[in-house]
């Protein structure tokens, strides 16, 4: 199966001028699109453009949303059951510490 045809102002035609850089700074330049998971032109783009770059979400992480929306899930029902009358689970506070924990460390891997 085909590409398909991108739409005339989706196309790119025009390019930047060239740009002269140390070898430094095209190391530095690799690294962050590397670590983007973008490639050179796509993180030069973005750069110039936006002025932030939006890394590429990985399988790992979409592993991640999917089972942290589970939890979010669980969550939910947790507090329909309590805010409906019913009785409070005796693992609760040891759910919740681990959920703590979970989250504490995904966001320091996410540099929150």
């Amino acid at each position: 199966m085909a590409r398909p045809t991108k739409a005339p102002e989706e196309r790119r035609t025009t390019s930047l001028p060239p740009v002269r850089v140390t070898e430094a700074e095209m190391a530095i330049v690799h690294a962050q699109a590397q670590a983007a998971r973008l490639s050179v032109s796509d993180f030069l783009r973005q750069r110039a453009v936006v002025g932030t770059v939006t890394p590429r979400p990985t399988a790992g992480s979409d592993r991640l949303l999917v089972e942290l929306n589970r939890a979010g899930v669980n969550l939910n029902q947790i507090a329909r059951h309590l805010n409906s009358g019913g009785s409070v689970p005796s693992d609760l506070g040891h759910v919740l510490h681990q959920l703590y924990t979970v989250l504490e460390k995904v966001g320091r891997s996410y540099g929150a």
